[in-house]
């Protein structure tokens, strides 16, 4: 990387630096993100064993990125939490309507219950996404938006500071993967993590196990041309459910 460009990302990061020294304590919403991430290293560059990432084991969240973000917290030296909470006994989060994001992060806070509470929204977020409307209301602040960081800005402090996290590619919880008004129950959200790990056994960089009704659309990122008929029959033997499912690959660059 360039000299001129280093001198550049190294400002961007003492602006984000800057918003932790008014701060005593930080507790950061911890996906173990590429966002989460960069919020949780700078708060810990700042108040060190003051700063605590907290992640919350929702029923919503793949094992592999819980483990993920265990892995992250760790690199960084930031004192990591996990709360457990089951969010699949709350029904507006189960009836998975267009507000299911807006209540999960409304309980997700209100589990958590530590204040100040940082999370990882930036500018290039959406100010009209139910989940946004839940941080802003609950008085959540996001440190990467007050220092005007979009999503580019990001990787690239990230990069600079040797997150982990930088190269990974962006996920999100297990709901999404469930069409609107479909309800999410424990079994179709297992029966998604169950498929994405085949995926990622078989050597995808990042994949999608969307259920529609009984339609099961699997995409994914691969270099490798992958023998998809070979994981249609790997799939159908392992996961009970599926037999019954029209299964439809989509691989993306």
């Amino acid at each position: 990387m360039p000299i001129k460009n280093s001198i550049i990302i190294q400002k961007q990061y003492k602006k984000l630096l800057d918003l932790f020294h008014s701060h005593e304590k930080a507790f950061i919403a911890f996906s173990g993100g590429i966002d989460s991430s960069l919020v949780a290293k700078a708060a810990f560059d700042v108040l060190g064993d003051n700063a605590v990432a907290i992640t919350v084991d929702s029923g919503l969240v793949a094992k592999r990125d819980l483990d993920y973000a265990r892995k992250s917290s760790a690199s960084i030296g930031i004192t990591h939490k996990i709360i457990r909470k089951d969010l699949l006994n709350i029904t507006d989060i189960t009836e998975n309507s267009p507000l299911r994001c807006y209540h999960c992060k409304k309980n997700i806070i209100k589990s958590i219950n530590l204040f100040p509470l940082f999370d990882g929204s930036h500018v290039d977020d959406s100010n009209s996404r139910p989940g946004m409307k839940a941080i802003k209301e609950a008085g959540v602040i996001s440190p990467l938006v007050l220092a005007g960081y979009s999503k580019e800005k990001i990787e690239q402090v990230a990069i600079f500071l040797n997150l982990i996290s930088a190269e990974r590619p962006s996920n999100s919880c297990l709901a999404t993967r469930i069409t609107t008004w479909q309800p999410l129950t424990a079994n179709n959200l297992y029966m998604v993590e169950d498929i994405e790990e085949i995926m990622f056994q078989a050597g995808v960089n990042w994949c999608r196990a969307r259920i529609d009704g009984q339609s099961l659309t699997i995409e994914y990122g691969s270099k490798a041309l992958l023998r998809e008929k070979d994981i249609t029959e790997e799939l159908l033997t392992t996961i009970t459910g599926l037999s019954s499912m029209n299964i439809h690959f989509l691989r993306r660059a």
